[in-house]
């Protein structure tokens, strides 16, 4: 029997109130299943500067040995490699929930540490003021708390790379394609984890 408007409409507010406000926020869940890893879920779509993002791929990121973060790669086209992913050009977005309580200045130097690892010496020096707004981000808060969320989101109409926390703009905007694609190898670099790596283009689920 086909489903009512009525029941329908019903079916998708019953999806949606279980959602914190910010995560609601985001915009109609599209079609297609969402990817979960370690509990969290990721559209398979999501929309950004006039376009449709896909999940490139998901993952577990750790600290040293310890599950910390589950991130997610969107581009406008799906990559197998890391070397296609960092290529891709257009609107671009990293996010990713907080698998516990974090230290906010730990995070940041463990980001900055794998920027300096991964980076080439010509991306830093290039880089420099950009580096400086990401490392300070968190500045203002002590940790960040389990399911906390943070997008890091790249739009080519003002070539600027915004952050959020829980939906909540922080930090400085930073300019460049460039620089978000140095972001990327946060995750995606050499010297990361293989498992993040290979989650994020779609060849494992951290």
């Amino acid at each position: 029997m086909p489903t009512s408007r009525r029941d329908a409409l019903l079916l998708m507010l019953s999806a949606s109130a279980g959602l914190p406000a910010w995560a609601q926020s985001q915009g109609a869940a599209p079609a297609g299943a969402p990817v979960e890893v370690e509990g969290f879920k990721f559209d398979p779509t999501f929309p950004l500067g006039g376009k449709p993002l896909l999940l490139n791929g998901a993952a577990v990121s750790f600290i040293l040995s310890v599950r910390t973060t589950v991130v997610a790669l969107y581009l406008q086209r799906k990559h197998s490699t890391v070397e296609g992913a960092l290529a891709e050009p257009g609107p671009k977005r990293l996010c990713f929930y907080s698998l516990r309580d974090i230290s906010a200045k730990d995070l940041s130097n463990t980001f900055i540490d794998r920027l300096r690892k991964n980076a080439t010496s010509d991306e830093i020096a290039g880089n420099f003021i950009q580096i400086a707004q990401f490392g300070s981000a968190f500045s203002n808060r002590s940790k960040l708390m389990k399911g906390d969320f943070v997008t890091l989101d790249y739009t080519p109409a003002n070539n600027l790379t915004e952050m959020t926390l829980n939906g909540q703009h922080i930090g400085e905007t930073m300019a460049g394609e460039p620089f978000f694609r140095m972001l990327m190898k946060i995750w995606m670099g050499a010297r990361v984890r293989e498992s993040t790596r290979e989650g994020l283009v779609g060849q494992a689920a951290g």
